[in-house]
């Protein structure tokens, strides 16, 4: 006759070192805070004028009369908080080679998903070639090169 013997065993407890570890864990996750924005840029537009959200006469060529040069952008999955910014640069133009002309930027709030980032000159533009270098949080997502003719 064969006899079987089972042995069961209970689950062992989790040592000390495990429960340490776990708690290791639990605390890091506890204090740190994560900043994860699924913000993305779906249009941008280079335009003459702006009105309602919109871009107005969209170009990437203006006149030297054109005192104001609008960017239109449009942010989707933009949470509140979240920042859209320009920087202008004059690649060639009136004797001005890669010239940061200046830069602009805005949060947007409350469900917004467009901005306006503008550039001004109280004078006419000189002729040449420029550029915008277009951030979204601090982040650079993209250029748009342009022209004054």
């Amino acid at each position: 006759m064969q006899a079987t013997i089972e042995i069961r065993r209970a689950p062992a407890a989790p040592g000390p070192l495990l429960v340490g570890a776990a708690a290791a864990c639990w605390l890091v996750l506890c204090t740190c805070s994560f900043a994860l924005s699924t913000a993305h840029i779906t249009s941008a537009q280079l335009a003459r004028g702006y009105n309602q959200g919109k871009a107005v006469n969209p170009t990437t060529t203006f006149r030297p009369s054109d005192r104001v040069i609008h960017l239109v952008v449009v942010v989707g999955n933009a949470p509140d908080d979240t920042k859209v910014g320009a920087t202008w640069y004059a690649v060639d133009a009136g004797g001005s080679q890669n010239e940061k002309l200046d830069s602009a930027s805005g949060t947007l709030k409350n469900g917004e998903d467009h901005i306006d980032l503008t550039l001004s000159n109280t004078a006419n533009w000189p002729r040449g070639r420029y550029r915008v270098d277009l951030m979204l949080d601090d982040k650079r997502d993209r250029s748009i090169d342009f022209a004054v003719s």
